[in-house]
């Protein structure tokens, strides 16, 4: 798509596009024409897919979609498809110039290794994106903490007068916009933050954002990756096009993303609440300090926010890098972090019932996030903390001896729970509870709990044992809170 990105041209309410070849490190060439008319694949119909087969849609490709869901005949592929529906068997022998797979899409699937057998170029809705876009853009990436990070950035650009598209991986209600969405609506004068998983930066190749941040690194989806260094190489190729005019935010609190800083070729801004930094932003005392071309600015102080977490201090320091180096306003940096609220199941207050405040923080799923969730409320409240669920292959360890010293009252729950129950024990803690759902999690939280606790969902697990995804599970949590106020009012 070589052109594209910085020649395109609006004509009759589509994009114009020319050559589609990504250039740079891999090269999807020869076998790309020039739109209309190109023959694309899309692997997956989730919601990236179906962003993806919809950017193609308008910009005039002939559009293929293969789904596991859709069945070996494609008979199952649902009604309204965009795109023409795929046979397993017709992978082998298709005309196809290019295929774009969703960021669920297993490395091992056999349909890549048909298609990467055949040469057809394979690249993600991150890659395909880019090379339409036009507008600058800042991706954002890490471990936890990349939702809010990214939605506060955007809304710091926001206030400082920037039309910005706030999107990618995020899962949060009112900013679930996919990055391919996001570039064919924004401009050349508009900006675009995304968040972007490891698995979409696995098939990114030329992918440059004008600002790439790395927030952290800790073990997550280690049932997807062999290690915890194939992750982080993941995470990493958030940077391997940038350029010296770019940017690169990293938090060097982390270890691991300190280590990783002489990889980074870019220019750097580093943001930390443990030390100053030359460039970058930081906390001292209460004061949330943005440091940038010799000029220091105090954007807030800590009590003047919403966000009371340690860890959301970190993310307000990420995000006023992220967007000052996109061009935001000292003044619109300081607007956005004073009325931001935060985002849906992260630490979310769902109110008092029978004098015990309830806590949300379902997109806690691994033990990294766990632990900070549980550790920030027992800060403020004593706590009684609920979790469990599928666990991804991480160690739990350190969740264990974080939530024996914190939470008065542990409560598991879900298909692994015995891993958080070994976790505990190896920390001689030995008194936790069980249960078998969410709902039976909660009665038991209500008749323990005393006046003044606060209950925590803060799973520390992905939600899929019992869930849809992590925002049912939050949803879930929210309805029988609520059940729970009605009752005590009567």
């Amino acid at each position: 798509m070589a052109g594209v990105a910085r020649d395109n041209e609006v004509h009759r309410g589509k994009r114009a596009a020319g050559d589609l070849a990504p250039n740079g490190r891999q090269r999807v060439a020869g076998p790309v024409s020039a739109l209309p008319g190109n023959r694309i694949l899309v692997l997956g119909y989730g919601v990236s897919g179906r962003a993806v087969a919809e950017a193609a849609r308008q910009l005039g490709c002939s559009i293929h979609v293969y789904d596991d869901a859709f069945g070996a005949d494609g008979k199952a592929a649902p009604a309204g498809l965009v795109g023409q529906p795929v046979r397993t068997e017709d992978l082998s022998t298709l005309p196809l110039d290019l295929c774009v797979a969703s960021p669920g899409i297993l490395p091992e699937h056999s349909a890549l290794q048909i298609l990467r057998s055949r040469g057809v170029p394979v690249i993600g809705e991150i890659e395909f994106g880019f090379l339409l876009c036009r507008a600058p853009v800042a991706a954002v990436t890490g471990t936890n903490g990349k939702s809010t990070t990214t939605v506060l950035a955007g809304r710091m650009l926001q206030a400082s007068g920037r039309r910005c598209f706030i999107g990618g991986n995020l899962s949060a209600e009112g900013y679930d916009l996919p990055f391919v969405t996001a570039v064919m609506q924004a401009g050349a004068e508009d900006v675009i933050v995304a968040e972007v998983s490891s698995f979409q930066l696995e098939l990114c190749f030329t992918f440059r954002p004008k600002v790439a941040a790395l927030l952290n690194i800790s073990e997550d989806h280690l049932n997807r990756y062999s290690s915890l260094e194939e992750y982080v190489e993941a995470k990493m190729r958030i940077f391997q096009a940038q350029t010296p005019e770019d940017s690169a935010v990293l938090g060097v609190d982390c270890p691991v993303v300190r280590r990783l800083a002489d990889r980074v070729s870019s220019r750097m801004l580093r943001f930390s609440a443990l030390e100053e930094v030359q460039e970058g932003a930081f906390l001292r005392g209460d004061e949330l300090v943005l440091r940038l071309d010799g000029r220091e600015d105090v954007f807030a102080r800590t009590g003047e926010t919403a966000l009371w977490a340690p860890y959301d201090r970190m993310n307000l320091l990420a995000a006023a890098c992220v967007a000052a180096a996109m061009g935001a306003t000292v003044q619109g940096i300081r607007h956005a972090a004073l009325s931001f609220k935060g985002l849906p199941h992260r630490l979310e207050d769902c109110g008092m019932a029978g004098g015990v405040r309830w806590i949300n923080s379902s997109m806690c799923t691994n033990p990294k996030a766990g632990a900070e969730a549980a550790r920030a409320v027992a800060g403020r409240f004593p706590l009684v903390l609920i979790a469990g669920g599928a666990q991804k292959e991480c160690d739990y360890a350190d969740w264990g001896r974080t939530v024996a010293e914190f939470a008065r009252t542990v409560i598991l729950v879900g298909r692994d729970r015995e891993v958080l129950r070994k976790a505990l024990e190896d920390a001689g803690r030995c008194d936790a509870l069980e249960a078998g759902t969410l709902a039976e999690a909660m009665e038991i939280a209500r008749a323990t709990a005393r006046p003044g606790d606060a209950v925590l969902l803060a799973p520390a697990m992905a939600s899929f044992d019992e869930f849809s995804d992590f925002r049912h599970r939050g949803r879930v949590f929210r309805e029988i809170v609520e059940r729970y106020r009605r009752e005590a009012e009567q």
